[in-house]
């Protein structure tokens, strides 16, 4: 019975030094670091490629809120005489690209192919 206390006491005491080492080992330079080291238990960090250093802000980045409000924009909206003239140009672009479409015939038939998919039909239960 004797033995069986001690030898759980051995095992407590090699378990606690083990994990107590183990925390230890994670220190940058000390004893048990090195013999962790020396066992396979521990490793140092591999310095990274250059074009991860690079993209790393350098010095200390502050603390960024979860639920901080997005920075302003930098660039001031546009008035409505410019937002005019960009609907303009887009809506120009857009009737070239049209007439572009109607001039090629598989192009045409895929748009009047898709135009009669999205017609309803009349015989369907959802219509009645």
């Amino acid at each position: 019975m004797e033995a069986k206390r001690r030898m759980r006491r051995i095992l407590i005491c090699a378990a606690a030094c083990a994990f107590a080492s183990a925390g230890l080992a994670q220190q940058a330079d000390g004893p048990f670091k090195s013999a962790a080291k020396l066992f396979g238990f521990a490793t140092d960090p591999p310095t990274p490629p250059d074009f991860v250093v690079k993209s790393r802000p350098t010095g200390d980045v502050d603390f960024i809120p979860v639920f901080q409000p997005p920075p302003e924009p930098a660039k001031p909206a546009m008035k409505d005489q410019d937002l005019k003239a960009l609907r303009g140009d887009l809506d120009s672009v857009q009737k070239q690209h049209d007439a572009l479409r109607a001039a090629h015939p598989p192009s045409a038939k895929a748009a009047a192919e898709q135009a009669a998919s999205k017609k309803p039909k009349a015989d369907t239960p959802a219509n009645q």
